[in-house]
């Protein structure tokens, strides 16, 4: 797979809380504005960076085109796994300036937790901040940057992100919407480090539509369902890795295309994954909640 340099992240507000990280990013969908790459004339002189993203982007798709099938899926649909209540803790973090209906938590090993939200930067921008606890959520540490690079000026007025703590490695995974400085889409991002440090973020998708994503992991698997914004109407699809999300190696998809299919949610146990989203025809507005569950294939 290639990964080009994308962009930086982390620019925190607490003093002596700053932080800039600068890594590269895989590219794996096609943006609206590449369309524009193919516009004028013969003569015209593109940009150095946008002719070298469009190569990338080329040799990544062609890459995956020929990656094989990660899933075997069970025929027809299946009942939603049980889902345990989305545990709260006792207190939540002190910041004056979070979106308050963005705060999502994840319990960890032993009396460690996680929570993140979005924190307001001025001028309707927002950055993606995690905080850990070390006592089951009594008190909070100093929260951490996982994403800063938003350009999108929607204030708090944006999807929350997907929090999962790994239970058997300790790393801290989230899933999310962001307006990154090279296009709108679902990106990723983690921590190796109990929280303390997120790596440079890896697009899930690029695409205008404002879209869900939810992740979870096993180990080095981490798992990431989302809704594809590229879609005529929205469709979950599944994308996965193998190396803790560094790279992810497999997109497929998930619902039908004949139905709209929201706010999806995913489950790894072991190398069974089962994914599940609220669907409703296309020309009706009955809703119901739909899961497909699979194998992970060596």
């Amino acid at each position: 797979m290639v990964s080009p340099s994308a962009r930086s992240v982390g620019v925190g507000q607490e003093s002596g809380k700053i932080r800039a990280v600068r890594g590269s990013a895989q590219v794996p969908g096609l943006p609206r504005e590449v369309s524009s790459l193919f516009s004028g004339t013969m003569n015209d002189v593109l940009p150095r960076d946008r002719v070298v993203f469009l190569a990338l982007l080329l040799v990544t798709l062609s890459t995956e085109a020929c990656v094989p099938e990660a899933v075997r899926w069970e025929e027809g649909s299946s009942v939603p796994p049980s889902v345990t209540e989305a545990w709260v803790p006792p207190t939540t973090p002190n910041d004056t300036l979070k979106c308050d209906s963005s705060l999502v938590f994840s319990r960890a090993r032993g009396d460690t937790a996680f929570a993140s939200w979005w924190t307001q930067l001025g001028n309707g921008r927002a950055a993606l901040v995690v905080a850990r606890s070390d006592d089951r959520g009594r008190s909070w540490r100093v929260p951490e940057v996982a994403d800063s690079t938003d350009r999108s000026r929607s204030g708090c007025a944006r999807p929350k992100a997907s929090l999962a703590a790994d239970t058997l490695n300790g790393y801290v995974h989230l899933a999310y919407y962001l307006v990154a400085p090279e296009g709108p889409g679902v990106f990723f991002t983690h921590s190796m480090g109990q929280g303390t440090m997120f790596h440079s973020p890896v697009p899930i998708v690029y695409g205008e539509r404002i879209s869900l994503g939810a992740v979870t992991s096993h180990g080095d698997t981490v798992a990431v369902a989302y809704e594809n914004p590229n879609a005529a109407s929205p469709q979950v699809w599944l994308a996965l890795s193998r190396t803790t999300g560094h790279i992810f190696e497999h997109r497929t998809s998930v619902s039908s295309a004949t139905v709209t299919a929201t706010r999806p949610a995913v489950a790894l146990e072991g190398a069974h994954v089962a994914v599940w989203w609220y669907e409703s025809p296309r020309a009706g507005s009955a809703t119901t909640v739909v899961a497909r569950r699979g194998t992970l294939l060596p």
